[in-house]
């Protein structure tokens, strides 16, 4: 009672993040996931769902390999799964190299 007091927040959002040991947000990762393998790691490194979009949309059999990334995610530290659902998507999307896009169509510039 008095955490949530000096936080100012709800008893009971305060006693269910104390219970969980972490916030009750969900944590997705998005960006360069093309592959169930992507998935999977993502998963490992303590994400809680992935978004994927052109990784799929981009690349071979965009339904298969959709199922393929959605069960990678289920049983990520399964790797014989992972493995398994891995095999004949065909080519996964292919990135684009920065230094061939025109400096005006990058929508950011990193580093000095």
């Amino acid at each position: 009672y008095v955490a949530a007091k000096e936080l100012q927040a709800p008893y009971e959002l305060v006693k269910e993040v104390a219970a969980a040991g972490k916030l009750p947000v969900v944590l997705f990762t998005a960006g360069g996931i093309a592959t169930p393998a992507d998935a999977a790691m993502m998963m490992q490194l303590g994400a809680e769902g992935v978004f994927v979009g052109s990784g799929i949309f981009k690349a071979g059999n965009p339904a298969q390999r959709a199922e393929a990334i959605v069960k990678a995610t289920t049983f990520y530290d399964d790797p014989d799964v992972v493995a398994k659902v891995s095999r004949g998507l065909g080519e996964a999307m292919v990135g684009i190299n920065v230094d061939d896009i025109p400096e005006p169509h990058r929508l950011a510039e990193r580093g000095w």
